[in-house]
């Protein structure tokens, strides 16, 4: 994995401002929504698997919105699967609002509009895959465009192991070798995605993946006093009446949980 960005090696009043110029040429054409100060940690860097590239990247709460300016200068026509290793972020495109969590993975594409908010500190992995590729492997989805992938067990757990492990070992681990693992790492993405495709459309499955988002965002701020309904469903973009409803339908109630 190379280098591409680390805030440290620069002036902390242009840290802000060269993130986001490090986001544009790591991934695509978009805007970047970030704190509102220039002492930015983290770190980003990116390698090369054959078909496939890998972002590792370290950042503070923040939203990237891509819109239909974005899309006309047509830089790159791929998807993004995000696997969290650390934080929360949700996705909306085409129309659909998806959890993103370390048990829950989100798949995007460049050439629609999209917003993603990170929730809070992330430590993310982004896998790039170009749109020709993955649909080859995918045979009868040609409306594939966003949905949530399950990372926390089978298929989808084998793919985000391989994942982190390749941006781990990168260094150690020649060119050649890291072509034919980035053709595995798409094989056992593309199978995960498929054994997903039923899941994606059952609004329940949506239901749950998204109480379990604010569940975990809850048990991580236990404790602080402005924990509150109203705090949780406007973090979370939904109304407190939404918000009981999602925790009734598992038998329990949002005040239970703080």
């Amino acid at each position: 994995m190379q280098l591409v960005f680390d805030p440290r090696q620069h002036a902390l009043q242009r840290r802000r401002d060269m993130w986001q110029d490090a986001l544009c040429r790591a991934y695509i054409a978009l805007d970047a929504e970030l704190p509102d100060t220039n002492g930015h940690h983290g770190i980003l860097r990116k390698g090369c698997f054959g078909p496939v590239s890998i972002t590792d990247i370290s950042l503070p709460g923040h939203v990237v919105r891509r819109r239909r300016q974005h899309l006309a200068r047509l830089d790159k026509d791929c998807f993004y699967l995000q696997i969290l290793q650390r934080g929360q972020a949700r996705l909306e495109q085409a129309r659909r609002e998806l959890p993103s969590n370390p048990a829950v993975a989100a798949l995007f594409y460049s050439g629609e509009p999209y917003d993603l908010q990170c929730l809070d500190d992330i430590h993310a992995l982004y896998l790039e895959i170009p749109r020709a590729t993955l649909k080859s492997r995918l045979p009868g989805q040609e409306d594939l465009v966003a949905g949530n992938v399950g990372i926390a067990s089978g298929v989808g757990k084998l793919a985000a192991q391989l994942c982190v492990s390749l941006a781990a070992e990168s260094q150690a681990i020649d060119a050649r070798d890291q072509a034919r693992l980035g053709e595995d790492l798409l094989n056992i993405v593309a199978l995960a995605i498929d054994r997903d495709a039923g899941r994606r459309a059952d609004p329940e499955c949506h239901q749950q993946a998204r109480l379990r988002v604010i569940q975990a965002w809850i048990e991580s701020r236990l404790g602080e006093p402005e924990l509150t309904l109203e705090t949780i469903a406007r973090q979370h973009g939904i109304s407190v009446r939404l918000l009981h409803y999602l925790f009734r339908q598992e038998g329990s109630s949002p005040a239970e949980w703080i």
